[in-house]
């Protein structure tokens, strides 16, 4: 404890805005997590790669938190430092708009719409960040960001600050290269700082229509998702045989549906629960707990698994007290 308490001390002298003991339940959607022994908010992509940098001299387990959609803490709290990624600049770069990674996906439809800019405004009223939308490849209605991305500021811990277009990030379905890169439990793997985006120019008549499209959007997605603590979507769709997609279509089968065949509204764990309107949604409906949703999530995965033989992957992260836990 002395040894740890010194490794801290250091850090606060060199990072005097650090602050200790942040509780991280009202930083998340889904309202879980203890405090972070150690909590820096970002406000500008300058000062990360000297935070990260003394972290890993220091041993000191570091996560990086973004817009706190898809996260949800140990009941414990986290044993390190957290990272809030809250730099929002944003901004036209000739045909370009750049977004610094804590901008919200939401904010930057509005800057395009604005600017008479149009291409994804599909994506109107998905939660989070723009960093973690690159990070996972966020998408809605057929379009995902690979669709609209050019290049992004990353921070590689082995070589420092580099650019990377949409080739080296090898976006797939809700994922990329960097979401893949950690391989350390203490340390975070490669993390996007900023966001150049290639959208089409508009018309006022083509900007106005888009952000008629984009409200209407936020209007069906509000009126269609139940309302609580949760996350969204928990579970990504699952590539299933024709047999279990109701539309004969043998790839992404949608993963609600996969749910509802194993009866799986309504089950509760504690004070978690899934959704009595939508399969995929888990709600922290009475004060719940982490270890209360990964009971529960590891219920519906066996479930699932027994009655189909599909594997469900979590597409919201688990933080253990030192480091992510894996699906």
């Amino acid at each position: 404890m002395a040894q740890t308490s010194q490794k801290y001390q250091n850090f606060l002298q060199k990072f005097p805005k650090t602050e200790q003991n942040k509780p991280l339940a009202p930083l998340v959607t889904f309202g879980i997590g203890g405090p972070a022994d150690l909590f820096y908010k970002l406000t500008s992509t300058e000062e990360f790669a000297p935070l990260i940098i003394e972290a890993k001299d220091l041993q000191i387990p570091v996560f990086i938190l973004g817009g706190g959609s898809n996260t949800i803490f140990a009941d414990e709290g986290f044993r390190g430092l957290v990272i809030h990624m809250a730099a929002k600049n944003i901004f036209l770069e000739n045909t370009f708009i750049v977004a610094e990674a804590g901008v919200l996906l939401s904010q930057v439809i509005q800057f395009t719409l604005k600017n008479k800019l149009t291409g994804i405004e599909k994506m109107m009223g998905l939660p989070g960040t723009i960093g973690g939308a690159v990070r996972g490849n966020a998408g809605a209605f057929g379009l995902e960001i690979k669709d609209v991305f050019h290049k992004a500021l990353i921070y590689n811990p082995e070589k420092g600050l580099y650019e990377a277009e949409s080739v080296g990030l090898n976006f797939n379905y809700r994922t990329s290269n960097v979401k893949k890169s950690q391989t350390s439990p203490i340390q975070p793997g490669e993390i996007v700082l900023k966001v150049w985006l290639k959208l089409s120019s508009a018309t006022p008549e083509q900007a106005k229509s888009a952000l008629a499209e984009a409200t209407d959007i936020v209007k069906n997605r509000i009126s269609k998702q139940p309302k609580g603590k949760c996350s969204g979507s928990f579970f990504k769709n699952p590539v299933t045989p024709d047999y279990i997609n109701p539309q004969n279509q043998p790839k992404e089968a949608k993963v609600g549906y996969v749910l509802e065949q194993v009866g799986a509204k309504g089950m509760r764990v504690g004070g978690v629960q899934v959704s009595p309107e939508h399969a995929n949604w888990l709600m922290n409906i009475a004060n719940g707990s982490q270890k209360d949703v990964i009971q529960l999530s590891n219920l519906l995965q066996n479930k699932v698994k027994e009655r189909f033989n599909i594997t469900l992957e979590r597409e919201v992260q688990l933080v253990g007290e030192t480091g992510p836990i894996q699906n």
